[in-house]
Order: structure tokens, then sequence, then C-alpha cells
């Protein structure tokens, strides 16, 4: 029992040494961030690029794993009327939920129409 607290405070002293070691050949280094708007903070380039991460990022992924998620559970079902039917749920709800996905897309360039006069 004592050698193995010993040998917990010997590797903790180590990896702490190590740390100091480490941050010491660093000095000063800049670290610049880029823009994830593109560079400019106008409505309509704020719009699109929320638009554009909401749909791409969120609404496709998310989507499409449930549209897996409700294929697995048919797959799985062995013909359980209520698990089919729970199945079939999860995919209409993932394709109604892509569906409404795209009318915020379209309803963003309506927006983006009104605002900008275009």
């Amino acid at each position: 029992m004592v050698k193995q607290g010993r040998a917990v405070w010997a590797s903790v002293i180590v990896f702490f040494a190590g740390m100091g070691v480490a941050f010491a050949q660093g000095g000063t280094q800049a670290i610049t961030l880029t823009d994830p708007l593109g560079g400019s903070e106008s409505f309509t380039t704020v719009a699109t690029a929320v638009a554009s991460f909401l749909f791409w990022d969120i609404a496709m992924p998310l989507s499409v794993i449930m549209v897996l998620v409700g294929a697995f559970k048919f797959m799985t079902s062995a013909g359980d009327p209520e698990k089919v039917s729970e199945a079939r749920k999860t995919i209409l709800y993932a394709a109604l939920g892509f569906a409404i996905a795209c009318l915020c897309g379209a309803i963003t360039n309506i927006i983006k129409s009104f605002v900008t006069g275009s």
C-alpha cells in the first residue's frame, strides 16, 4: 500500500515538473482568430451564416441520424405492431423536421429580400 502511494506521488511530481519544462520553452506566440462570418457583420451576411449553420451543420446530420434510428427500430421490431408504428413515427418526424428546416431557410431568404429591398 505504501509503495503504491509513493508511486502515485512520484508520477504527480514528474507530471508537474514536465509541465514546467514544456511551458518554459514556448515563449510568446501570437494567436489569430478568424471571423466565422466572413469579415462583414451586415444583416444579410449574419442571416445567411446562421441559416447555413443551422441547416447544414445541425438539421441535415440530425435528420439522417433520426432516419437511421427509425430504420434500426423498424428492422429490430420483429413484427411487433407497436414497435413498427413507433419506427414509422420516428422516420415521419425526421422527415417533417427536415421539411421545417428547409422552410426556415426559405423564410430567411424572404426576410433578407424584404430587408435589403432586392
